[in-house]
């Protein structure tokens, strides 16, 4: 294989690498799980296409190049890096352009050398280069956007405001400063919900960074702001999702500090709320263990949210099953159903929910489920009837 070809195919399998590296371990902002690449597949597909001849030797025509078009979504808009690699030189850094032609007017070739250091002692060995790099330009980016809220007075307080309130970081908020003539500007802020006193079998399922943010945009300069919430799937597997969570409506000359915090009660109430239903589910199924012994024949050891019980009476035997909801016990009772082990309607085990326990959610677990044994003795003889009628 001509040697010119092996230099070329090893430098699009190492940047291949680079941009492999970057979609595993995240792109950098806020929002990172919402940031797009483009441009290093279709490279790879006509490396592909072009690296193999008929009788099986490698061929190449022409100076090998790849362009990434990296689009980070950052305060709620979007920022797009260009970046063109040159494959046979690589030990040169990309050229770079980028979306906001604002922004790339006013940046100097000083600033990058001062402010990319990656720029000055690029490493194509590296499997994190790229992902370097485009940290540093999203840094950049940002100063830029923080260099253009000093000419408005109403955004700026804002945003001191918020650092100042929430005790966050400049890390934890993103702005974005309309242009001139523009009527809108954007912040994102990372609310500080700390799950910190949360078991970890309640978010565990989901690996990702328990991220609550708040994006704000900001009509004209008055002050006025409509707000949306993102939550990341690990907050939301506790506490529902953002459509669910119904944000309080935006009085008129609402101040946003006041209704950040707002949210951050609202969100921190919730955590709260799927604590106590854990801890209660836990109790309650301890008391079923403690009431029944030996009929449970199983049960959700790790959110206590299911027991299956299996009881004779008088050489009649079924199945009790007790599901609680993540609402229990403040919104919805436990649920139960009997289930035969004899007759079967048309297409599954007959069964029946008794929707008539007594059922108070002031009451500790040692009293819930002693109604619910009662309630199921109550049910047992007309359970029985139905379901030899329903057999018959």
């Amino acid at each position: 294989m001509d040697q010119h070809v092996v230099f070329a195919r090893d430098s699009l399998e190492r940047f291949i690498r680079q941009v492999e590296y970057l979609k595993v371990n995240g792109f950098p902002g806020l929002c990172s799980d919402l940031a797009e690449i483009s441009g290093a597949s279709e490279s790879l597909a006509v490396w592909h296409r072009r690296a193999e001849s008929e009788n099986g030797e490698a061929t190449f025509n022409g100076k090998p190049s790849d362009e990434l078009l990296v689009t980070m979504p950052f305060a709620g808009t979007s920022f797009t890096v260009r970046l063109l690699f040159y494959l046979q030189e690589p030990w040169m850094p990309p050229d770079i352009s980028f979306s906001d032609l604002q922004f790339l007017s006013r940046l100097s070739a000083q600033d990058l050398t001062e402010q990319v250091p990656s720029l000055n002692t690029w490493n194509s060995l590296e499997d994190d280069i790229i992902a370097q790099l485009l940290h540093q330009l999203l840094q950049l980016y940002k100063r830029y956007q923080l260099e253009k809220l000093e000419s408005d007075d109403v955004l700026q307080f804002v945003y001191e405001s918020l650092l100042k309130t929430l005790s966050i970081g400049e890390g934890d908020i993103e702005v974005s400063v309309g242009n001139p003539g523009s009527q809108y500007s954007s912040l994102l802020v990372r609310l500080p919900l700390s799950l910190q006193d949360v078991p970890p079998v309640l978010v565990d399922a989901n690996t990702g960074p328990a991220t609550s943010l708040l994006h704000v945009t900001f009509q004209g300069t008055e002050g006025v702001f409509i707000p949306k919430l993102h939550l990341s799937p690990r907050v939301e597997s506790l506490i529902g999702g953002a459509s669910t969570l119904s944000l309080p409506a935006v009085p008129p000359g609402a101040c946003l500090m006041d209704y950040v915090e707002r949210i951050l009660q609202l969100l921190e109430q919730r955590v709260r709320k799927a604590v106590l239903s854990f801890e209660m589910r836990k109790q309650f199924v301890a008391q079923i263990l403690c009431q029944f012994g030996c009929a449970v024949l199983e049960y959700d050891a790790e959110r206590f949210s299911k027991v299956v019980l299996l009881f004779e009476v008088k050489d009649f035997h079924f199945l009790t099953f007790i599901t609680l909801s993540p609402q229990f016990p403040q919104q919805q009772a436990p649920k139960v159903v009997l289930q035969s082990l004899y007759h079967n309607s048309p297409r599954e085990p007959y069964s029946m929910e008794l929707t008539d326990l007594s059922y108070n959610s002031q009451w500790n677990a040692e009293e819930m489920v002693r109604h619910i044994k009662q309630g199921i003795q109550q049910n047992i003889s007309s359970f029985q009837t139905a379901s030899i009628k329903t057999a018959l």
